[in-house]
């Protein structure tokens, strides 16, 4: 008998897949009761790192709620920390950059570090150097993940459910008393420190980031 094969003849059949699964809600509620080890190979693969929220008898499309649950709408606050030592390379290789990737809207190049959610969510140099070279897992060089949301985690929960990419100026003073993020790194480096956390606030109209080095 297949692992997850119903034991009874007026038993609802067992979807396959996630496309399969919304003919099958009552089934596919009970394989979400499940432990993680007990469940088919294409629903871990589908959940992902996402949680399991109470699901309602009466819902008719159990994989949707879970997705909704684990999507952030509206207002989102979130800080996320980062290794200060990687930060700070990331930096250092836009600053010393010969030439630089412009983001969207962008016309004129500059050191900048793209903040970027699609695989977990990650700091990046948009520095463009003739010597640069990907490794053999392919990512593009001085990427530095956040803690917590490496390759293959799902960031929606507290990013929202769509992909950006968002640049943070390096040379252009971003406090009061005229420090650049690139002075404060490299300050914050000489003193000790070894985390950098970004506090963002946001929704579909603007972007507030606040930056801490301890």
């Amino acid at each position: 008998m297949p692992k997850h094969a119903p034991t009874a003849d007026n038993a609802p059949a067992v979807p396959d897949s996630a496309e399969t699964a919304m003919d099958h809600p009552d089934h596919v509620r009970q394989l979400l009761a499940l432990p993680a080890e007990q469940r088919p190979d294409w629903l871990n693969k589908f959940l992902g790192t996402m949680t399991i929220p109470p699901i309602s008898d009466t819902s008719t499309n159990p994989l949707l709620d879970v997705v909704i649950a684990n999507t952030a709408y509206g207002a989102k606050n979130s800080t996320l920390a980062f290794p200060l030592a990687q930060v700070l390379a990331a930096a250092e290789h836009a600053a010393a950059a010969t030439e630089h990737k412009l983001g969207y809207g962008e016309t004129e190049a500059a050191p900048r570090l793209w903040w970027v959610k699609d695989d977990g969510t990650y700091l990046m140099s948009n520095g463009k150097n003739p010597d640069d070279r990907r490794d053999e897992d392919g990512p593009a060089p001085h990427v530095v993940h956040a803690h917590g949301w490496g390759p293959g985690t799902d960031a929606r929960s507290i990013l929202g459910g769509d992909d950006f990419r968002q640049s943070i100026e390096l040379t252009t003073p971003v406090f009061e008393d005229g420090t650049t993020l690139l002075g404060m790194l490299r300050e914050a480096a000489t003193e000790g420190a070894t985390h950098f956390k970004m506090k963002a606030a946001f929704d579909d109209e603007y972007m507030e980031l606040t930056y801490i080095t301890e």
